[in-house]
């Protein structure tokens, strides 16, 4: 989606079949596709003082085209939940659940 195209049909497919699958599970709670960091910022803060950096960002590498909130009983069931079917994840604990 950054340059502006969308991923295949093939892909989008594949992508809500897996969502669906999950949901079935009770473990998809949320998801949602972004838009290109060209219509997005990214803000810093310290302190009282807060910069704001207007996209589009070059570092592509440090991208999320969307996401997928999911309840699972602990990091290791996510872990395990993922497979091998939507490439790289970044899976983190929510700040209210500890550990």
């Amino acid at each position: 989606m950054e340059a502006g195209i969308l991923p295949s049909d093939q892909l989008l497919a594949e992508m809500g079949k897996f969502n669906e699958e999950l949901s079935k599970a009770g473990v998809l709670l949320a998801g949602e596709g972004l838009q290109a960091s060209s219509k997005g910022a990214r803000v810093k803060f310290a302190g009282t003082k807060r910069t704001v950096i207007d996209g589009p960002f070059a570092e592509t590498k440090e991208l999320v085209a969307g996401f997928l909130l999911w309840k699972c009983a602990s990091l290791q069931e996510a872990i395990e939940s993922r497979g091998d079917r939507m490439g790289q994840t970044l899976s983190q604990p929510h700040a209210g659940r500890g550990g």
